[in-house]
């Protein structure tokens, strides 16, 4: 597996929404329901890049195998967006690459803080985001179907 991390192209979107859509499938969720954060994903890069965001994908040839976007929320603190990896890509540090690039755009631009929400189901993102330095705190719960918050310093 040769695995390239690159700013999302307008190109990427329908395998974007293909592999979240998957994702969300495995945790009975479904995509467009009770996260405007989905229906963002049709216009990328612009939806991120507009407001201050980046999107990234991963790819192993041309296989799309995760994505992974930063958004602005308040001063100083960016919300970590659609980190998702295909199964067959799990275990293979490729969510660390992916939040390694993200926390280091952030940083770059001065930021404070990454915040995220996620589900209880979601059990080996949450021990991933726990062990990569987020702390939970439900006051950064955005979306509608997440029951978790959590932030982490930068």
């Amino acid at each position: 597996m040769t695995i390239e991390v690159r700013e999302a192209r307008r190109e990427d979107v329908p395998a974007v929404i293909e592999l979240v859509s998957e994702t969300l499938r495995e945790f009975g969720l479904a995509f467009g329901v009770g996260s405007p954060t989905d229906d963002q994903l049709r216009t990328l890069p612009e939806a991120y890049t507009a407001h201050g965001g980046r999107f990234w994908v991963a790819t192993d040839g041309d296989a799309l195998v995760g994505t992974c976007g930063v958004f602005p929320v308040a001063p100083g603190t960016l919300e970590l967006r659609k980190m998702y990896v295909r199964p067959a890509a799990r275990g293979a540090r490729l969510g660390v690459r992916l939040l390694d690039v993200a926390v280091a755009w952030a940083r770059e631009r001065g930021a404070a803080r990454m915040v995220l929400d996620t589900v209880e189901e979601m059990t080996r993102a949450i021990a991933f985001y726990e062990a990569n330095g987020f702390v939970r705190d439900d006051d950064y719960i955005r979306g509608a179907r997440c029951t978790r918050g959590y932030v982490r310093a930068l």
